[in-house]
């Protein structure tokens, strides 16, 4: 088979053509420039690149699953160990040609573009739902509104509204709000000391919350705990006295009706306030919902930019020259010791 040499675009690289290749050469001088064609970069381009953001999907939807948030880390890590792999063993033109060089750089690209700057937008965006709510009526963020209730129904579960039973046997709801002061308190003192985070990137972001979140105050916590304990109070009796809650449906009203016909009036109370429960945990899921919404639309308007930034200025401009110059380093000690080993 007639194999020639051809210089391409003067770079001191000698390819070997075969017949075919050399027939549809027009040569036209001495030194025929061929522009060598890029291969399709599959990793770089959709859908495969699609599995770069899955563990970013798993993130904003973390308010709502936390297990499945930590399984979606797993096709995004083996998409970025196949990318790394790939271009460790070809370069951009197929050749093959094992660069540990090249696998660094990849690396810091799939580091930033698909792991940290993803995720930080996906944050945001939880982030700015999550305090964006406290411009409501209620003037708490969603995750303020969260620890309260839960504060409450781990009150209620361990008993602890029985001990304010008036002599009719129903809850003094204004002595139980009383003893829940309390742990109200510490709900306002964490927010407080959470703002004094010491760590750079959390204060960063904790500056910018203060600008534009609204500030928690001790009136609006008490008041959102109060409504809280009257709802959760009243809903629970409600079904003890064999009225159905509001927003409690139909067939779940008749479904307690039904299993509670036989039992103990301590039993009847305890089915009660599980039913309660689930129906303030409802609630809150529709506020997580919320804020996975937030996380996955500021997903779909970085990711773009992100990869970009990454690729365009972090890579090409700083860590790459940085990367060339190391292994550049490298080879020429490699190539002094063995000058040295040979003489």
């Amino acid at each position: 088979m007639l194999k020639g040499l051809v210089l391409i675009n003067g770079i001191n690289n000698s390819y070997l053509l075969n017949r075919e290749q050399l027939n549809k050469i027009n040569f036209k001088s001495e030194q025929e420039v061929i522009k060598p064609v890029k291969r399709k970069d599959i990793y770089a381009e959709m859908p495969i690149r699609a599995l770069g953001y899955t563990n970013e999907l798993g993130e904003a939807i973390r308010p709502i699953s936390p297990m499945l948030a930590n399984l979606s880390w797993l096709p995004a890590i083996g998409y970025i160990s196949a990318d790394i792999a790939d271009k460790y063993k070809q370069d951009e033109y197929s050749n093959q040609d094992p660069s540990k060089g090249r696998a660094s750089k990849q690396f810091v690209t799939q580091l930033l573009a698909s792991v940290f700057l993803p995720t930080g937008a996906v944050k945001i965006g939880q982030s700015l739902v999550n305090g964006g709510a406290a411009y409501g009526k209620t003037g708490l963020s969603i995750n303020e509104r969260e620890r309260i209730s839960d504060t409450v129904l781990d009150s209620m579960k361990s008993g602890e509204h029985k001990n304010f039973l008036n002599e009719a046997g129903l809850v003094d709801k204004d002595a139980y709000k009383e003893s829940l002061s309390g742990k109200f308190d510490e709900i306002l003192k964490h927010q407080n000391t959470h703002k004094k985070n010491r760590n750079p990137l959390k204060m960063a972001v904790n500056l910018f919350k203060r600008q534009v979140v609204k500030k928690v105050t001790p009136e609006n916590v008490k008041k959102y705990a109060n409504s809280v304990v009257d709802r959760l109070i009243d809903e629970r009796q409600q079904l003890l006295d064999g009225v159905a809650p509001e927003g409690l449906s139909k067939k779940a009203f008749n479904k307690f009706v039904k299993a509670t016909k036989d039992m103990t009036m301590e039993e009847k109370q305890s089915h009660a306030f599980d039913v309660v429960r689930k129906m303030e945990k409802g609630r809150m899921f529709n506020n997580r919902i919320l804020k996975s919404i937030g996380g996955l639309t500021a997903l779909a308007l970085m990711a773009k930019p992100i990869d970009r930034f990454v690729e365009n200025i972090v890579v090409d401009k700083y860590v790459g020259p940085q990367i060339d110059n190391i292994s550049a380093m490298y080879h020429k000690q490699q190539n002094a010791r063995k000058g040295k080993v040979s003489a």
